[in-house]
């Protein structure tokens, strides 16, 4: 069958659109400077920033860019162009707004209350909290016992004769009886508050003295993906220890099961992001319901959906902490890029994409694996085009009629 030759326009290659990414890498150098500062001190730069990006938008809006205009000349192509930067620099000022004044929002609402106070004179306090992260074992490398970590929000804080209704994020050092605490769990205890190191995001430590009592069990969804994850724990019952509590940790990060003998040495070899929840986990993911799609004969239109569907069980599977979301965030926008119809649009939802991460939680901007997470989506959108144009050209078929060899199973 004869091939269709590609219009002019289709053979012209096409540069990147940068102009709603590079505004989100501006935003997000400039918050990964300034998270750690004070409150008031962020949303005075978020202020400044706002406002000199509209007085540049509005200059934008009424000067007219010398050298712009129809050219008649015999070839359209090689005419004059003037690059006007004004509209990226307003964007760039408008968006390191945006996500400043989210992450002044964040502290404001973060350090509301006494918790830093109470903290400062180490006091001891009765809390109720919502555990964030998964308890997790840590050695302490000597003769006394291990401890178990986790991040947790302080909801409700009496002491030293006040009773709060708080939001404070917190990282609690606590005993054996806390590794049983489920995920999103409420719990009520008593503990000693003492400040953090500096320029992390949490208010304070939590040493708790005695128990912890549940007061409130996650919801029934949260429960379901517990049975998962406790079913798999299962499977890997018959394995040796290493086996057994690496595999939980490679497929969904569950690391409950790692002996902390492996678990130092995969810090000391680092390899510790291993047992983390990645961008390659959501590939794998992603690929294996294309290729099931395929087998199934599931029409093409129907298979980006149900892979944002896969991603999203996937994604509660795992648990919704920020390394997963970020993960499932930018596994979007790989699937984006793989896309035939919508890959043009890969750029500017990348951007979109870090920016809205940013305002969600303005701590990733410090966060190295949300910088490789953002570094490895970059790559597969900048060459996922070329790569597939080069692996069509090398079939017998044309080009113009099978398409990309990988975008075509979409």
């Amino acid at each position: 069958m004869t091939a269709v030759p590609a219009s002019p326009e289709e053979a012209r290659p096409r540069g990147l659109d940068l102009r709603l990414l590079l505004p989100a890498l501006v935003a997000w150098a400039v918050l990964a400077t300034l998270v750690p500062r004070d409150p008031v001190e962020l949303a005075v730069v978020a202020t400044a920033a706002g406002l000199l990006g509209l007085v540049v938008l509005l200059r934008v809006r009424h000067r007219p860019v010398p050298g712009r205009g129809r050219y008649d000349g015999p070839d359209r192509r090689d005419r004059p162009v003037v690059t006007d930067h004004r509209p990226v620099a307003a964007l760039c000022l408008l968006t390191t707004a945006l996500v400043l004044g989210c992450g002044a929002a964040d502290h404001a609402v973060s350090r509301a209350g006494t918790v830093t106070e109470l903290a400062a004179e180490r006091a001891v306090v009765t809390a109720e909290a919502t555990a964030l992260t998964e308890p997790r074992l840590v050695s302490r490398g000597d003769e006394r016992p291990d401890l178990v970590v986790l991040q947790a929000r302080l909801q409700r804080v009496e002491g030293r004769g006040t009773s709060q209704q708080v939001a404070a994020p917190v990282v609690v050092f606590a005993d054996e009886a806390w590794r049983q605490v489920p995920w999103r769990a409420r719990v009520r205890f008593v503990g000693r508050l003492s400040p953090p190191d500096p320029g992390t995001e949490v208010v304070a430590a939590v040493a708790p003295v005695g128990g912890v009592e549940l007061v409130a069990e996650p919801g029934p969804v949260l429960r379901a993906a517990d049975v998962a994850r406790e079913r798999l724990r299962a499977a890997m019952a018959p394995l040796p220890p290493d086996a057994r509590g690496l595999i939980p940790g490679l497929v969904i990060g569950d690391t409950s099961l790692t002996p902390p003998e492996l678990s130092e040495a995969m810090l000391t070899t680092g390899m510790s992001h291993l047992s983390a929840v990645s961008g390659s986990n959501v590939a794998i993911v992603l690929g294996a319901v294309v290729l099931l799609c395929g087998a199934l004969g599931v029409g093409v239109r129907w298979r980006p959906p149900l892979a944002v569907l896969a991603l999203a069980g996937f994604v509660l599977l795992c648990r919704p902490e920020p390394s997963v979301l970020r993960a499932g965030a930018m596994g979007l926008v790989g699937l984006l890029a793989l896309t035939t119809s919508r890959r043009r649009a890969s750029l500017p939802a990348l951007g979109v994409a870090v920016v809205v991460l940013l305002c969600w939680d303005p701590w990733l901007a410090r966060s190295y694996g949300f910088a490789l997470s953002t570094l490895a989506t970059l790559g597969l959108v900048v060459f996922a085009r070329p790569w597939g144009d080069a692996m069509g050209r090398r079939l017998p078929r044309p080009v113009r009629r099978l398409g990309d060899p990988w975008t075509r199973s979409w």
